[in-house]
């Protein structure tokens, strides 16, 4: 049954925090996540913790959010010596005469605490105790001397649990205070060099007469001109707080309390597996009281009358310490098999936001995906851009949930391990092998070793990095055969794809050819993040000339030969033979075995699949699909 629109009202409360979560993505590029998860902590009223590394935005992104929302906001910064009263203000003490007596009058500043809308709490692992304690019962009761706190949202900034950081981490219990935990990293770090392009681009520029005049990092006049810069409220007070009453009060759907506790089962079953200290989830009580908030702003905030399954995607922005490693990095994928659905993803690229997919038949509130609340950040809750019509008609679809699944699989089986990497985390210790990595020893024991005194090695940090990510090529036959029906289908497949990849942040590369190779770059690079551009492209491909295996395997292959790791694909989408070229691709196929790259191909069509297919993926592990009409005017993909 059809769920009646919003109204007006709730549209414009609805659209003003989408305006504010686009505000957050300009103040950084490529920290979407913490962008996104900041925004529904402070409609749901819930804290946030986030953690990364120093320069990697956190103190940033905490500022622009008080500020952008027209927060009342303080910022304490911690450090050993820091104390209660430094939370809460500091006691007077006065003398006034009662009836020919003396009597001291207690009278209280009120402090940070007592009077932020929005906190900011810089360091806060650097708290002593006797701070700590009180701050988080304040924090989890929002109460303090006897009244409620004006306290909407408090933002604590923490640096990465790493062994040889100079401070404590937060123990799993006083983190539990915080409903949205995030992890950000560094552009380069986080291999997001697409982002960090487009950064050094925009510093390059800016005008060398303002980089000369620019004050000192540190300096009172270069924070007086930071505090400067244009960052106006896009929402008034009351603005803000009718959004949360509004988001507060919505509907939760029976499926989808249902939903929420096979999603539990599902990540304590796998913590379960990945981790000796099996469920990491706090608190079942705090826990699902935020949960549950949570959910119904991502729903508030793409415009739905009520909280869908789908909605629980929410839930991955609270899971940084409350499940293992390797459990968070696969949250998409559980809840997209407990939803039984393709993966559906929210495409964006800097400086141009597009839509994410819709899931089939997860919700009925059509008129969510139209109102004007839709932003690309909120995951899968738009439709992505239509396949071209067909004869004016809207086209046949297109079953590609099989193709879909099993690529899916066979990413995941590329980043299951992971690799050891001299940039990685350390994740263990292990004896030294080579004087290189003597800067990681054990200082004790690497004096010892070159003091000759130590039997052995001594030891050092093994560091290792997951095969995250990793690229997927896709090569799209547009050839004149292909026109048609052939044309629709292969542009959902396309999408499709695309959605499987965005989700991974995988890198993408776009190649339409016939007799030559056409493929689609951005910033002269082949493999690239910029999913709604190959998205928009996809449905507009024409079908024109003949048919060459040769070059645009060349060019994939070319593309990701600078690559390393398991994680390489290429996805080859054709109707017939080539007759350009090298028919046989011999040498490509080798290139590919060499490179370690997945070649995998889909023969759409009602006719026989070339041999060269079969060979092409049998040689380099890859799938071998093909497509054949249905009854009703659609397509089957279905494993050859």
């Amino acid at each position: 049954m059809t769920q009646p629109a919003p109204d007006r009202r709730t549209t414009e409360l609805a659209a003003a925090f989408v305006d504010l979560r686009t505000a957050l993505g300009r103040v950084l590029i490529g920290q979407d996540d913490a962008a996104t998860g900041l925004t529904l902590a402070l409609l749901a009223e819930q804290h946030a913790y986030l953690e990364g590394p120093p320069g990697c935005g956190k103190s940033e992104l905490a500022a622009a959010l008080a500020a952008l929302s027209g927060a009342r906001t303080h910022t304490l910064v911690f450090h050993r010596d820091i104390r209660e009263s430094d939370l809460l203000g500091d006691v007077l003490l006065s003398r006034h005469r009662h009836r020919g007596h003396e009597r001291l009058r207690r009278e209280l500043i009120p402090g940070p605490l007592l009077q932020a809308e929005v906190a900011l709490l810089e360091d806060l692992p650097r708290s002593p105790g006797e701070a700590l304690g009180p701050l988080l019962r304040i924090l989890a009761e929002r109460h303090a001397l006897g009244q409620p706190l004006p306290l909407e949202s408090a933002v604590a900034t923490g640096p990465l649990e790493q062994v040889e950081a100079p401070i404590d981490p937060l123990e799993p219990g006083q983190l539990d205070r915080f409903a949205v935990q995030h992890r950000m990293t560094g552009l380069l770090t986080g291999e997001l060099f697409d982002e960090a392009a487009v950064l050094l681009e925009r510093e390059a520029a800016r005008e060398p007469s303002e980089a000369a005049s620019r004050p000192v990092a540190g300096s009172a006049h270069a924070r007086a001109v930071a505090g400067a810069a244009p960052r106006s409220a896009v929402m008034s007070t009351g603005t803000r707080n009718a959004a949360q009453r509004a988001a507060a009060s919505l509907r939760i759907e029976a499926r989808t309390i249902d939903a929420y506790h096979r999603l539990l089962d599902r990540l304590r079953q796998r913590s379960a597996d990945e981790s000796a200290s099996g469920d990491r989830l706090m608190s079942d009580r705090s826990f699902s009281s935020a949960a549950l908030r949570l959910v119904r702003a991502h729903a508030f905030l793409r415009g739905a009358p009520a909280a869908a399954p789908r909605d629980l995607h929410a839930i991955r922005y609270m899971v940084a310490h409350r499940l293992p490693d390797e459990v968070q990095e696969d949250f998409d994928h559980i809840l997209e098999e407990l939803l039984g659905d393709p993966p559906n993803v929210t495409m964006t690229e800097t400086g141009a936001q597009m839509p994410g997919a819709q899931s089939q038949g997860d919700d009925s509130d059509g008129a969510a995906a139209a109102s004007p609340a839709s932003d690309s950040w909120i995951d899968d809750q738009a439709d992505l851009p239509a396949p071209p019509t067909l004869f004016g008609k809207p086209p046949p679809p297109a079953q590609v949930d099989p193709l879909l699944r099993a690529l899916v699989g066979r990413i995941e089986r590329g980043r299951i391990d992971p690799d050891t990497d001299p940039g990685g985390q350390p994740r263990g210790y292990r004896p030294l092998r080579d004087l290189d990595e003597v800067i990681d020893a054990d200082v004790i024991e690497a004096l010892l070793f070159t003091e000759g005194r130590l039997p052995g090695a001594p030891r050092t940090f093994e560091r290792k990095r997951r095969s995250a990510g990793g690229a997927v090529a896709v090569l799209r036959d547009i050839s004149a055969s292909m026109a048609g029906r052939l044309t629709v289908w292969s542009s959902q497949v396309v999408l499709g794809i695309l959605r499987v990849a965005a989700r991974r942040r995988m890198r993408v590369g776009y190649v339409e050819f016939h007799h030559r190779a056409l493929p689609h770059e951005v910033g002269g690079r082949l493999l690239h993040r910029s999913y709604s551009r190959l998205a928009e492209q996809a449905g507009q491909a024409k079908a024109v000339g003949q048919t060459n295996y040769e070059a645009p395997l060349r060019t994939a292959l070319e593309g990701l030969r600078g690559g390393s790791g398991r994680n390489r694909h290429i996805v080859l989408l054709t109707d017939g033979l080539p007759i350009i070229g090298d028919t046989t691709v011999r040498r490509e196929r080798q290139l590919a075995r060499r490179l370690g790259v997945a070649l995998h191909t889909v023969f759409l069509g009602n006719g026989d699949c070339p041999p060269v297919l079969d060979d092409i993926s049998l040689e380099t592990s890859g799938l071998r699909f093909y497509g054949r009409p249905t009854a009703g005017g659609g397509l089957r993909l279905e494993e050859r």
